[in-house]
């Protein structure tokens, strides 16, 4: 039994499962990292299943890289479910008294154990189920056509659930929308890096539409977030408000900025130039920064309700990177 998982994880893959479970000592710590590479997993199906339902030709060279992160997502929600055991000290709707609380109490019919784990084990159904339909080298359309659409509804309750619910009062329809956008992004920048990274050859002539593709998802991606931000602020709803108000004091403020200037505006004005369309060596440095921003910004999201994690945070990350590498070379 122990040369079976070894052989099906190696010695790296181990030490990165022993990670990742000595994080559930701090369980908070453990679910940014968690998050990351969930979101980076399921950005990748988004994408895959655009390229399949347009039958593109910019896809085609960024397969070797999508559809290993993209099968990496029933993994992923194998390695969330300990989570389950940990829900008072993630969500505020799970903690005793929160029946006291007139908006946790409206919101407990959706909000509660049982049909939280029966929505999560049907979304990774579907994902596996999605998944299993698609093959490298081939266009199915008809998938792309009918997966986009119940990967992104499943995707946006997903984050309702493990994201938006870690608030105890926010609320916003466009949440879901925002984070999968980023994750999209996220997933579409790593395969345009790793493809950029060897070479034109690699690209197979298409940087000028992974360049167009970057920057358009970008715009819609920052469209979402300001108009989100826009129609809640104006709303001036109390319980809604206090989720940016939380982000915009103290060090969250300067998190905001560093995002939204490093992970948008100069990355836009690099995409808008000719040198990323025109070759790989142009391209790579752009798509691995926007590859990078998408952690402050899910950090921002994230970890403001779940409070100093500090440097507990580094062993379930470490661990899930070295399952994540092991993984993808299986």
């Amino acid at each position: 039994m122990q040369r079976s998982i070894e052989a099906r994880l190696g010695l790296t893959g181990l030490l990165g499962l022993g990670l990742y479970t000595l994080g559930f000592f701090a369980p908070k710590a453990a679910y940014f990292p968690f998050a990351v590479f969930l979101l980076l997993s399921l950005g990748a199906l988004l994408v895959l299943l655009l390229h399949n339902a347009l039958r593109s030709r910019w896809g085609v060279p960024l397969e070797p890289h999508l559809y290993p992160l993209a099968r990496l997502l029933p993994f992923m929600g194998v390695l969330g479910l300990p989570f389950f055991l940990f829900l008072p000290e993630l969500f505020p709707w799970a903690r005793p008294g929160a029946g006291l609380d007139p908006i946790l109490a409206h919101r407990a019919p959706y909000l509660n154990a049982p049909f939280m784990l029966l929505r999560y084990l049907a979304f990774f159904l579907l994902f596996a189920f999605v998944l299993s339909r698609l093959r490298p080298g081939e266009h199915r359309a008809e998938v792309g056509a009918w997966g986009l659409p119940l990967v992104f509804a499943a995707g946006t309750f997903l984050s309702y659930d493990l994201f938006m619910a870690l608030e105890a009062h926010f609320y916003s329809a466009s949440f879901g929308a925002i984070l999968l956008l980023s994750a999209a992004l996220f997933a579409l920048a790593v395969a345009v890096a790793l493809a950029a990274r060897r070479g034109d050859a690699a690209l197979m002539g298409q940087a000028q539409n992974h360049t167009n593709l970057l920057l358009a998802l970008s715009i819609i991606w920052i469209y979402v977030e300001a108009t989100t931000l826009i129609i809640v602020w104006g709303g001036d709803l109390p319980h809604e408000v206090e989720f940016y108000l939380k982000r915009l004091q103290g060090p969250w403020d300067e998190v905001a900025a560093f995002w939204a200037v490093g992970g948008f505006f100069l990355p836009f004005l690099y995409l808008l130039t000719n040198l990323p369309k025109r070759r790989a060596r142009y391209l790579f440095p752009v798509a691995l920064w926007v590859a990078l921003f998408r952690l402050p910004h899910l950090a921002w999201y994230v970890l403001p309700p779940l409070g100093g994690v500090g440097a507990w945070l580094l062993p379930p990350a470490l661990g899930l990177f070295l399952l994540f590498r092991e993984r993808l070379r299986a």
